[in-house]
């Protein structure tokens, strides 16, 4: 076996090489052909997660987020109240205060939040963003000088930010760090609040050797733009992000992959995109242009993105896809390429196998709110219950995603060497439907769980599921039953279809359509993966009819 290459230093920028190397031995793992029925999964000695080192000697390591419950008391004079009550977003003086430790004045807070956590300051538990150096310079609280309180108004376990935090800082992806804090606002208590490590300079020391650079906030559902806020560095300076914008919007498909190339890391961001993919990050910046930050790194000349605003993650759909199509402009200008959706797939593989596979993240969420509860009894008995609760819940939500995280992953190793095949049943995969005036919906017909497509008033309905497959011959098949299908005019009303979208026509054109009435029969239809990616369909085009698809018989299998 061959030595392996050693761990990146916590100031390596994620350590390229490092990751380089792990995720093309996690691919060269999954090269084995045939595929076995049940592969074995993962790279061997896969090296050690760096540890990100303390910023700041003089204080013990990570003094506020080593699970550290601070009693903060937030004392705002009357104007300041009335300020925030007139402009939220303004920047109000204020008295930290904690209890049996410092007191800080002269501190700063503005409220924070958007849409379904803002809240005002008169109402039950607003969010703060706090600095505690704006007035008086070097004023730092357990060596923070920015961070946020969050209210977790969407996240009831109010675990999922840390966690998701923790699972990023291991995949080398820049994500703050978060503990608890018990927060009282003059003499209102507020309870239990997620204290998160703000964007600076000090977040930014723990990954990039010079922190000189820009830092931009995306703002709220807002693309890459040449007006980003500037959360850091000279404003009027932005030759860089010019350059990005430029690339992004670059017509020439060869000349843009070379111009994001020199301006954008390319692989940490497919690591960032992993893992918005791995949390069900709907609210991040490839699927909603949302909660995300970039910093230019003048050391490497490139930018990286830094995730945040994971207080939804975990808790959507968890059969969402590991490889989903963002539709973003940074993802859109990459992955139109299939080398670049093949460089995709092997940073995925990678962070699966550092960060996902050999950690127990469900007993990790537990680990937290056992912590939480023993550090709140004295401050507050019954919050400190319900975090046993919230352990649970945290819990079971990571535990469910990373199920079909797993499953997924599993059937992607298969498909990668001929023979291998992925059954596309419920429990792991959610199609999607649309319809022109039609039905479709999941029913239960015979004890089988079947996806349903009915004619409406203009003759259409189907169920689609995009797959990233590399180059080959795949072959698409599952168990079919319709009744009453009748053709309507035209090449596209034709009656039921299994059928293969974004591979060209002619594999389709091989099968004829299905029409009048059938029990359950083997359909299937074998397709080539070239250039795109492939989405799946069941389809009932015509003037009448109704077609029920076996959800546990679907399946895609690599021919040779």
């Amino acid at each position: 076996m061959e030595p392996l290459p050693p761990s990146p230093t916590p100031l390596s920028r994620s350590g390229n090489a490092w990751w380089a190397w792990l995720c093309l031995t996690a691919a060269a793992a999954a090269q084995t052909a045939p595929a076995p029925a049940t592969p074995v999964i993962g790279a061997p000695d896969v090296p050690v997660a760096p540890v990100i080192g303390p910023k700041t000697p003089d204080l013990p390591p990570d003094a506020l987020f080593a699970g550290f419950v601070p009693r903060l008391t937030l004392i705002i004079p009357p104007e300041s109240m009335a300020a925030l009550a007139k402009d939220p977003r303004a920047l109000v003086k204020f008295t930290l205060k904690e209890t049996n430790g410092q007191t800080l004045e002269n501190c700063s807070l503005k409220l924070k939040g958007s849409a379904g956590s803002f809240r005002q300051i008169n109402e039950d538990r607003p969010g703060f963003s706090i600095r505690t150096d704006k007035v008086k310079k070097n004023q730092e609280f357990r060596g923070s000088s920015k961070f946020q309180l969050n209210n977790c108004a969407q996240d009831g376990t109010m675990l999922h930010e840390q966690i998701a935090g923790e699972m990023s800082r291991k995949a080398g992806i820049v994500a703050s760090r978060c503990t608890h804090a018990y927060v009282t606002l003059n003499n209102k208590v507020l309870g239990t609040y997620v204290l998160k490590e703000g964007f600076n300079g000090e977040l930014l020391s723990y990954f990039f050797k010079n922190t000189s650079g820009h830092l931009y906030d995306g703002g709220f559902v807002n693309e890459i733009n040449p007006n980003l806020e500037v959360d850091k560095g000279d404003p009027a300076e932005k030759s860089r992000l010019l350059e990005l914008c430029g690339a992004l919007g670059e017509p020439d498909p060869a000349k843009r992959l070379q111009r994001m190339d020199k301006i954008l890391d390319i692989d940490a961001y497919f690591r960032y995109l992993a893992l918005e993919q791995v949390l069900c990050h709907w609210d991040g910046y490839s699927f909603n242009q949302n909660n995300y930050r970039m910093y230019e790194d003048p050391g490497a000349g490139k930018f990286y993105f830094l995730l945040h605003g994971m207080d939804q993650v975990f808790a959507n759909d968890n059969r969402w896809y590991i490889f989903k199509p963002p539709a973003k402009a940074v993802p859109n200008a990459l992955l139109f390429d299939k080398t670049m959706r093949e460089r995709a797939r092997t940073q995925f593989f990678g962070v699966y196998e550092k960060v996902l596979r050999p950690i127990d993240w469900p007993r990790r969420a537990n680990e937290i709110a056992a912590d939480l509860k023993l550090k709140l009894k004295p401050i507050d008995p019954e919050e400190s219950k319900r975090f046993e609760q919230r352990g649970k819940d945290a819990a079971g939500h990571i535990k469910a995603r990373l199920d079909v995280v797993k499953a997924q992953v599993e059937d992607a190793y298969r498909l990668r060497g001929a023979g291998g095949k992925a059954v596309l049943g419920a429990a792991n995969y959610a199609w999607t439907w649309s319809t022109d005036k039609g039905e479709a919906k999941e029913v239960n017909l015979g004890g089988k769980d079947c996806l349903y497509v009915k004619v409406g008033a203009e003759k259409g309905a189907d169920w689609r599921l995009p797959l990233s497959l590399s180059p080959g011959r795949y072959r698409l098949e599952g168990k079919l039953q319709w009744k009453g299908v009748k053709a309507g005019a035209g090449d596209n009303a034709k009656g039921g279809r299994l059928r293969v979208s974004g591979v060209g026509a002619g594999d389709n054109a091989k099968n004829p359509p299905l029409i009048g009435d059938s029990p359950w029969k083997s359909v299937s239809v074998d397709f080539t993966v070239t250039d795109a990616d492939p989405t799946l369909v069941i389809e009932l085009r015509g003037e009448a009819g109704e077609l029920w698809a076996d959800r546990g018989s679907l399946t895609v299998t690599r021919l040779p």
